[in-house]
């Protein structure tokens, strides 16, 4: 049995009661930029260097990282759909504190390739920033906020099973950057347009798997 070890956020905060800046999504990706300080970076490093209270920027961060390029290194969708299931398991539990064990927080990624994916989610992430605001308070309050964390759960159980179907791990961590951006924002409209897509996916995701 290996050894793992976990990351405890510091202050236990649930995704639903949070102060947000106001470019939440570049925010994560300034971040992670100003931990690339070695020619290989783990997950780790990139997860200390959120240092953030709400526990959904977890959630939100494997799924940019998926959206990239990165997906396409073997063995990383599997990785990231393992750290979105168990995070958005652990949010769902209310659990205070988020952990990883020790073999996800231990992988590394090419800080080359890292920049070159941030590169590509710059301008994305400041399009999805202009556009999010707090809105529709409601629709991120129970039971919606759950079924969208369940459906968090579900795409990153998935993803494993699904390493080599071409851009189904792209498609179903952008329903999940979707879903965690409007928790983390409270944006309830692109919640509900979250919950919609997830619907999609699943029909582009079977067709990809079937063909």
């Amino acid at each position: 049995m290996g050894l793992t070890y976990g990351y405890e956020s510091r202050r236990p905060d649930p995704c639903s009661a949070i102060v947000t800046p106001s470019r939440p999504v570049q925010d994560i990706l300034d971040r992670v930029r100003a931990a690339i300080t070695e020619p290989a970076v783990s997950v780790g490093s990139l997860v200390r260097a959120m240092d953030a209270p709400a526990q959904t920027i977890f959630l939100l961060l494997p799924a940019l990282i998926l959206i990239t390029p990165l997906s396409g290194i073997p063995g990383m969708s599997s990785l990231g759909g393992l750290t979105i299931a168990l995070v958005a398991l652990q949010i769902l539990l209310g659990r205070s504190a988020i952990w990883l064990p020790g073999f996800v927080l231990r992988r590394q990624i090419s800080a080359e390739r890292l920049s070159r994916a941030l590169d590509r989610l710059a301008r994305p992430a400041a399009f999805i920033d202009r556009k999010m605001a707090a809105r529709a308070a409601w629709v991120v309050a129970f039971p919606f906020r759950q079924i969208a964390l369940a459906l968090c759960m579900l795409c990153g159980m998935s993803m494993p099973f699904l390493e080599l179907v071409p851009f189904s791990a792209t498609i179903l961590a952008l329903v999940v950057s979707i879903l965690a951006s409007a928790l983390l924002v409270r944006d309830g409209l692109m919640l509900a347009f979250g919950l919609g897509g997830f619907g999609l996916a699943i029909l582009v995701v079977a067709r990809l798997a079937t063909s």
